[in-house]
């Protein structure tokens, strides 16, 4: 009988452990699947991209104490090498929400070279480097303390206005002249930590949507809640598709219907319908089949 959340669940459980966090059997479906997008998009994949260093980093680089660092960080990503020991441990922690990646795709990752003893993370410091990562760039915007309020600095969004206008031109708000609130940067961290989005921000004179899609009042980012609620409706669409023309499938794929065993597997980067019997993978989410009616 076919059950994908279950066939799913048991995917997620297994591939959590792979990526170093624990999700409980106890925990309901919808409770894993957030839990587990929670950190899997937190997660940067190694690929190779676009990777700029903004012209203050560069400027700044020539007498900072963790050139070696920087350097080493901007090669791995010029290269398409993992970033992510250099993240915060947080990272597997599916109770913490990255409040300035969910808003503005911005990661921060730890000066350091030495490795954590307790895992596989680099040492967690006090000097911290900014990234906006997209799928195609990584942009090293800059360095500063782990100080109150440096999550939500506009400062951040300043650089990408300055020197990457790419990024930020199709943010732009059109026939917006001003707004109602402007936040500093403690303000905007501590609102963000309260699960209420700021939206838009105002930078020299030019208003911007946010490069992310902001939260939800749970704290979870907007990306994990609807990928979530389309992945119920991918499952929900497969089942009703099985249940109306279980037999029509089988036939269209050359199955025998008898010995047919449908599943939900992760297949890579993707999200699959899976035979085992044939061991073929059929379609990726959020595709389904179809079916012509005569």
């Amino acid at each position: 009988m076919l059950d994908f959340k279950r066939d799913l669940l048991e995917e997620i459980i297994k591939a959590s452990e792979e990526m170093g966090f624990r999700i409980s059997r106890k925990k309901s479906f919808d409770d894993a699947l957030i839990d587990y997008l929670t950190v899997r998009f937190k997660f940067i994949d190694p690929k190779v991209r676009r990777t700029v260093m903004s012209p203050p980093l560069l400027y700044d680089l020539f007498t900072h104490p963790k050139k070696d660092v920087i350097e080493h960080l901007f090669n791995l990503s010029k290269s398409g090498q993992d970033l992510n020991v250099f993240q915060s441990k947080k990272l597997l922690q599916s109770k913490f929400h990255n409040h300035m990646l969910n808003s503005w795709k911005i990661h921060h990752f730890h000066l350091s070279s030495k490795k954590d003893g307790k895992s596989d993370f680099v040492k967690q410091g006090n000097e911290l480097l900014f990234i906006y990562i997209d799928d195609d760039s990584a942009l090293f915007l800059g360095t500063d303390k782990h100080r109150n309020g440096v999550f939500g600095d506009q400062k951040w969004l300043e650089i990408l206005h300055d020197y990457f206008p790419e990024i930020m031109e199709p943010l732009k708000v059109k026939g917006a002249l001003d707004l109602s609130h402007h936040f500093n940067a403690i303000e905007r961290q501590s609102l963000w930590d309260k699960g209420i989005n700021t939206g838009m921000t105002k930078i020299k004179g030019t208003i911007y949507f946010g490069p992310g899609f902001g939260g939800m009042t749970s704290g979870h980012g907007h990306d994990v809640v609807s990928t979530a609620n389309k992945i119920h409706r991918w499952i929900n669409k497969l089942n009703q598709q099985f249940t109306d023309d279980y037999s029509c499938i089988c036939r269209g794929l050359k199955i025998d219907e008898n010995l047919a065993a449908f599943k939900i597997k992760f297949n890579g980067r993707h999200l699959s319908l899976f035979e085992a019997n044939t061991s073929a993978f059929l379609l990726n989410f959020p595709e389904y089949f179809k079916i012509k009616k005569t």
